[in-house]
């Protein structure tokens, strides 16, 4: 087996494992709902100018949706497993590379969700329940400082990553290919994402700006969470 099947089919377990443990923790799972919510709301409203611009909001959707925001991946993640053998034969090893770091990211994701979760208080149990301070003190305690910056590396390396890969116009076409046998195989979430990571990053001519103020808004708002949490 290839480094990139071992590492694809590592990271599905792992994320499998996660929505596992989340699924049957009856006692956090009306928090962690609560807190994806929270979540989704702070990063629209972080980046907001990013969606509303011409330029950046194809991608900022998608790293808001597809990679960083409260949605569930279940359907990707299981058309992937399916797939590996198939993607080994067909993709290049900078897609395949590509998606491990995407389903990595929302393995860390589920695993911080989850710890943040379980430490917010029991009243949380919707999204207008959890106070900044609430939120804070979670974050603070669930995680440390490099398990936060290693979430956020992960989305910074993948999007520079997306960044050049856009840039050979063969791989756009090979995707394209797929589409209507990627549906009749059932396969059409896997796709999706694929081609709207392409689409969105195509988009922006160049990712550099773009990553750069996720950066540093991501940054600033971690430091604000230390602050408020004392």
């Amino acid at each position: 087996m290839s480094e990139v099947a071992e590492r694809l089919r590592a990271l599905l377990l792992r994320v499998q494992q996660a929505h596992q443990r989340a699924l049957e923790d009856r006692a956090v799972a009306p928090r962690l709902k609560a807190l994806r919510a929270w979540q989704a709301r702070r990063l629209a409203a972080t980046y907001t100018d990013l969606q509303t611009s011409k330029r950046f909001s194809a991608a900022c959707t998608f790293f808001l949706s597809d990679l960083y925001g409260e949605g569930e991946f279940d359907d990707r993640d299981r058309q992937v497993e399916r797939v590996v053998p198939i993607m080994l034969k067909l993709l290049p090893a900078g897609v395949l590379y590509s998606l491990a770091r995407a389903i990595e990211l929302n393995a860390v994701s589920q695993e911080l969700d989850y710890a943040m979760a379980a430490a917010l208080p029991l009243r949380c149990t919707s999204a207008d329940q959890i106070s900044a301070d609430d939120y804070a003190v979670a974050y603070s305690q669930s995680a440390t400082d490099r398990q936060r910056r290693h979430q956020l590396a992960l989305l910074l390396v993948l999007g520079r990553e997306l960044d050049r890969l856009v840039r050979k116009p063969m791989l756009k076409d090979l995707l394209s290919l797929c589409r209507w046998p990627a549906k009749l195989a059932g396969l059409g979430a896997l796709q999706s994402f694929l081609e709207r990571g392409f689409d969105a990053f195509g988009k922006l001519h160049g990712a550099g700006p773009f990553l750069d103020t996720i950066l540093q808004r991501e940054r600033v708002f971690m430091g604000e969470q230390r602050a408020r949490a004392g």
